[in-house]
């Protein structure tokens, strides 16, 4: 879909170049999210467990089996998009948030604007969203790790500015650590648009642990170059 062969291209510009062929979300399946759910599980029982030898050797066997059942059909391309009926559209197996990827955290949008029609002037934009870290997302013990807590951070940053007309590609990420995030605690995660200078867009945000800020961030959105 690229104008130039190798040239990276954002899901944004990919949706735009699919235009109408972008099935909807009711192509997501009530199976393939239950499978997610059930896998972040797994990995956080792994994370865990303290059974036997003989146990893990039974359950490293049993998960073989289902990665084979599973590898055994594929899709060309770690990209899946969906457009909702509001024109937002929806990356499910990106890192950051992609309901169709259990290594992405769990975050659950609390407020999540539409963005304006394409072309029109950026517009104030605020995103909520909430998520709980588990024991696969920890760094000292009982906290989230900081890379983690980053990654959430320009997952929630980024949806502000593409609430806010202006989308754009990480440039720069600054985050500070004002304190513990917890695991096992749901946390609310809050980042606004705040300003553009030509294709550049800002935005920042903190992390809320029962309303007290643990994290902040600031981060650099660059819109990809138009020709014409």
């Amino acid at each position: 879909m690229n104008s130039e062969p190798g040239v990276p291209v954002s899901a944004a510009r990919l949706a735009e170049q699919l235009g109408a062929s972008l099935p909807g979300p009711d192509t997501v399946s009530a199976a393939a999210l239950d499978l997610v759910a059930r896998t972040r599980a797994l990995v956080a029982a792994v994370a865990t467990t303290a059974i036997d030898d003989a146990g893990l050797a039974s359950a490293a066997d049993a998960v073989a089996r289902v990665t084979e059942s599973l590898s055994s059909t594929t899709r060309d391309g770690a990209i899946r998009l969906v457009r909702h009926p509001d024109g937002r559209v929806e990356s499910l197996l990106q890192a950051g948030s992609g309901r169709l990827n259990p290594q992405a955290p769990p975050l659950e949008w609390i407020e999540r604007p539409t963005e304006p029609p394409a072309g029109a002037e950026p517009v104030p934009a605020i995103v909520r969203a909430r998520c709980t870290f588990t024991a696969a997302h920890a760094g000292s013990p009982g906290r989230v790790h900081g890379g983690v807590l980053a990654l959430a951070l320009d997952e929630v940053l980024g949806h502000a500015v593409t609430a806010s007309g202006a989308s754009g590609l990480t440039v720069a990420l600054t985050v500070s650590f004002l304190g513990a995030t917890p695991i096992d605690v749901p946390v609310e995660i809050v980042a606004r648009y705040d300003r553009h200078e030509g294709r550049k867009s800002f935005a920042s945000g903190e992390v809320l642990v029962d309303g007290e800020v643990t994290v902040v961030a600031e981060g650099l959105y660059v819109g990809e170059r138009r020709d014409g």
